[in-house]
């Protein structure tokens, strides 16, 4: 079967929601490919989908400048691949819609696991709440006295980035360490 492209916008956490899929049996085969076996002909595509529902997004926000702040995987996982997918896909999103217009976009890597979280995959919407719990804090830029510098996110629009989204727990749990680091989004965005 092939992959449903779609426009959805929606409202999570309180925030504008694009997704690009339906999720079907086809889309998860496409995720897994790209997130576990570094599928690089999968992550495109999944950006070029991801690409067409920025086009949405930059038309209801209509800014200059957008930061993409990819939500991580736990630092085990990373380091088993040897890459990280959601960074992958941010940087292939960048690229795709960068071609397509004169929008300028970074990519912060702002948010760091603190703990282990447990694959998600096999948990109910509870059990997902509370393995995602507190489990995200923001890093940024360190001056040369060690304190923490706020990265300067003035005049962006802060988008979140993950692959797939079924019950919003870890976006959730993005938007409130980096509201806890007085970093407010604007959207969400996944495949």
């Amino acid at each position: 079967s092939s992959l449903e492209s779609f426009t959805q916008v929606g409202r999570l956490h309180n925030l504008p929601f694009y997704s690009a899929l339906h999720y079907s049996e086809s889309a998860s085969h496409m995720i897994l490919a790209a997130k576990e076996s570094n599928n690089r002909a999968c992550s495109r595509y999944l950006a070029s989908l991801m690409a067409q529902r920025f086009s949405r997004l930059h038309r209801d926000f209509s800014l200059d400048r957008y930061t993409l702040i990819p939500i991580p995987s736990s630092k085990r996982s990373d380091a088993k691949r040897g890459f990280s997918h959601t960074s992958i896909l941010a940087k292939l999103l960048r690229s795709e819609v960068e071609k397509q217009s004169e929008v300028s976009i970074s990519i912060r890597e702002l948010l760091t696991p603190t703990r282990a979280i447990a694959d998600q995959s096999g948990l109910n919407a509870v059990q997902r709440e509370i393995n995602i719990h507190k489990a995200f804090t923001v890093t940024s830029t360190r001056s040369q006295s060690s304190v923490p510098l706020k990265p300067d996110l003035t005049g962006t629009g802060i988008i979140l980035i993950d692959d797939l989204v079924t019950t919003g727990s870890t976006m959730g749990e993005a938007i409130r360490a980096l509201k806890e680091a007085s970093i407010k989004p604007a959207a969400m965005l996944s495949a």
